[in-house]
């Protein structure tokens, strides 16, 4: 019993970390000094994100997937706008094949720094990331 609730703590101290890390900076969190994460997207939020100097954006939330307020061609047009390249890799949560880690890794090196990655919580294009990363398919 005490060793759950041991993890139990472990777990909410972690959350309330992960929280903390995103609060500090509401609309993207940095993985590296080349790459930065955000969360569900809005047209406003894009545009903030845009004036912090990305050169670049890589979509993995599908269009389709419920609450996207924020589909693709829209992004697009606001990063035309701003000379910014977007690419569109849809990735379905969960179910991130080897494929797409070396889809997304062919467009990472591709693209000019810095880069956006977007999907619905940062999470999937977070482990993408990682996933090339570790797999030392990444020119850093």
């Amino acid at each position: 019993m005490i060793k759950q609730l041991f993890s139990s703590a472990v777990l909410c101290l972690g959350l309330t970390f992960s929280a903390a890390v995103w609060a500090d900076d509401k609309l993207s969190k940095l993985l590296n000094s080349q790459v930065s994460v955000a969360g569900q997207m809005t047209e406003p939020k894009f545009s903030a994100l845009l004036k912090q100097g990305f050169k670049s954006v890589i979509v993995n939330r599908p269009d389709q997937e419920t609450g996207n307020a924020a589909p693709v061609n829209t992004l697009r047009e606001i990063a035309e706008r701003s000379h910014v390249s977007v690419i569109y890799q849809p990735v379905i949560s969960g179910k991130i094949s080897q494929t797409d880690i070396e889809e997304f890794a062919k467009y990472y090196n591709e693209l000019p720094k810095p880069v956006l990655l977007i999907c619905r919580s940062g999470s999937r294009s977070t482990a993408l990331f990682q996933q090339a990363q570790h797999q030392g398919l990444l020119h850093e």
